[in-house]
């Protein structure tokens, strides 16, 4: 089998389509020797097994309008003359002409559709534009959850049987760090005493500022000396200026550390050192974050909306995302509670072993032979 993979998402500083595009296709090189793969890069593609080869563009997967017409136009040209059998495309970026080739996208989420406040506008209408077209032309569609699924049938009118739910997982980097590693990542951010960790763009749908308002609930009620710890680069709609006015509102600066992005070397070691981690997000399609510190032994609070609580399971407190005082409630209860932080210590580490690249790789193999066979 002849497949063709988009690699144009993972790039330096990549976002959770590039993680899930480099982990998907490291687990594939590691269960299909068979297939011959060419994976599509910009400038950033790690060498994986004999069957995997690069074939470099110079368009980028933002390049608008030019990118658009190279994937209308020259892309289907290049995988007919390829003679390539499947392409995937890991976001809603594929051909809308149809070829002797099946093509298979992955829709991880529909936030253009549910929450579309807290994208610009112009990007909204283009997801839009881009899933609906994506939807009808795709021979199969991945998605992460039976959130997404369900929403991609009620709001557009998506066929069941061409939709496959496909979990993601946390990388195997994410365990518990050494001693060693955790000194080394509070020297470089500048990190000391005990801390409550989130990790996430800064963008409206995490949904920071609620979260800063049960911090700040949690202060002001002498529950808690920890800082508070947000990782993630600056968005959009200049969240950024919009948290750091409310932090001055309520005093607290001198408790809020932001370290701007977090390589994924260091991710582990932020978790391991948090004493909870809080994911208030308005809306995920999975939500990777919350197992990935799981994983590293961290108890988690997070949003009981979306896909979050099918990914959380009773692995963790989930609350209303727009409810400081609950927010603060729960995590107030996790960190005076040294029997329910074991607890779910326990079960979260049990909940991210049900998830592995592996077990993902070998279902996007199944959808790959499945639209083979149509």
């Amino acid at each position: 089998m002849q497949i063709a993979f988009d690699g144009r998402v993972i790039r330096a500083g990549k976002s959770g389509v590039g993680v899930y595009a480099e982990s998907l296709l490291s687990a594939l090189s590691s269960i299909d020797k068979k297939s011959a793969y060419k994976v599509l890069s910009h400038g950033v593609f790690k060498s994986l097994s004999r069957n995997f080869s690069s074939v470099q563009t110079n368009v980028s997967i933002e390049s608008h309008p030019f990118g658009d017409l190279w994937e209308q136009f020259y892309l289907p040209a290049y995988l007919k003359g390829n003679k390539v059998d499947v392409f995937h495309s890991p976001t809603f970026h594929i051909p809308f002409v149809s070829g002797r080739f099946k093509k298979v996208v992955t829709i991880h989420d529909l936030v253009s559709f549910r929450t579309p406040q807290t994208q610009p506008r112009g990007f909204t209408l283009y997801s839009r534009f881009m899933t609906r077209f994506a939807s009808l032309s795709a021979d199969a569609i991945i998605v992460p959850s039976r959130t997404v699924k369900s929403e991609l049938v009620g709001l557009l009118n998506v066929s069941p049987e061409v939709l496959h739910v496909i979990p993601e997982a946390p990388r195997g980097m994410f365990r518990p760090a050494s001693r060693a590693e955790c000194e080394s990542v509070k020297r470089k951010y500048g990190l000391s005493g005990s801390f409550i960790l989130t990790v996430g763009s800064i963008e409206p749908r995490k949904n920071i500022p609620s979260l800063i308002r049960a911090y700040s609930l949690l202060r002001q009620r002498g529950k808690t000396r920890h800082k508070l710890v947000i990782c993630g680069a600056k968005g959009w709609m200049r969240e950024h200026e919009r948290i750091q006015r409310l932090i001055g509102d309520l005093e607290i600066g001198s408790d809020v550390v932001f370290t701007g992005y977090v390589p994924d070397e260091d991710l582990p070691a932020m978790y391991t050192l948090a004493d909870l981690f809080v994911y208030p997000s308005l809306y995920e399609g999975f939500g990777l974050p919350p197992l990935e510190a799981m994983a590293c032994g961290c108890p988690v609070v997070a949003s009981n909306c979306s896909a979050i609580p099918g990914v959380v399971g009773d692995a963790g407190v989930l609350v209303e995302p727009m409810d400081a005082d609950g927010i603060s409630e729960a995590m107030q209860s996790v960190m005076e509670d040294e029997g329910l932080k074991r607890r779910l210590r326990a079960a979260g580490f049990a909940r991210a072993r049900e998830f592995s690249w592996e077990k993902t790789a070998r279902e996007t193999l199944k959808t790959y032979m499945a639209v083979m066979e149509r």
